[in-house]
């Protein structure tokens, strides 16, 4: 036989105070679970469509590399099956002889020395310009040698440069006309320096170089 126990009512007032403060707060829990589960699914919703976009523009910056990278093949393919590189390699040969016809050429350095001093001299005598001082003329290598350049490299390791240094008597007229020469020359020579110097007796001071290559070495 069941027993019935009776509860007396404070305390049975206190019960329900403590189940219904129970029920609330389990309810507000399941609420801010809710929430929060909706917060996530939201974060990772966005994390997916950045990834998405971002994959998106890979994707076609890969593209866009890959079609340029067929059009330059294409491009190359086709120059490759032409003669245009035979064709530039014979303008660059005529271009190299052009180039070495213009260098100062002798059986030796002394006689290269020699022979663009006398050309100095008789363009000056031609506008009755004469050096107030002995003509200097220095010889240097234009580059220097490279371990393993290479047989074209070592050529131009044999072209010299030959710089002579000028004083002369100002003359406009004279200085005007060995210019000229110098640019209109069938050698290659240039000015590296010109300098004119005022006062009771105006000169000028002049580097004029000009390059040699032996001729059985190139």
């Amino acid at each position: 036989m069941a027993h019935v126990v009776n509860i007396p009512a404070p305390l049975k007032k206190v019960f329900d105070d403590l189940h219904a403060r129970f029920r609330e707060r389990f309810g507000r829990d399941v609420v801010v679970s809710d929430r929060l589960k909706a917060m996530v699914a939201a974060i990772a919703f966005i994390l997916v469509l950045s990834s998405l976009i971002g994959l998106h523009q890979l994707v076609t910056t890969l593209e866009r590399q890959y079609t340029s990278a067929q059009t330059d093949m294409t491009r190359l393919q086709s120059q490759i099956r032409t003669n245009i590189w035979q064709e530039r390699k014979q303008q660059s040969q005529v271009l190299k002889s052009v180039l070495e016809e213009r260098l100062w050429t002798a059986q030796t350095p002394g006689l290269a020395d020699a022979g663009f001093e006398k050309w100095l001299r008789d363009h000056m005598g031609k506008y009755k310009m004469e050096p107030v001082q002995q003509i200097q003329i220095r010889r240097v290598a234009v580059s220097k040698p490279l371990a393993g350049a290479g047989a074209a490299a070592d050529k131009l390791t044999e072209l010299q440069r030959m710089t002579a240094k000028i004083v002369l008597p100002f003359d406009p007229q004279g200085l005007n006309g060995l210019l000229a020469d110098i640019a209109e020359g069938e050698k290659t020579v240039v000015i590296d320096r010109l300098n004119v110097r005022a006062g009771r007796n105006p000169r000028v001071e002049m580097d004029i170089s000009a390059f040699y290559w032996s001729p059985e070495k190139s």
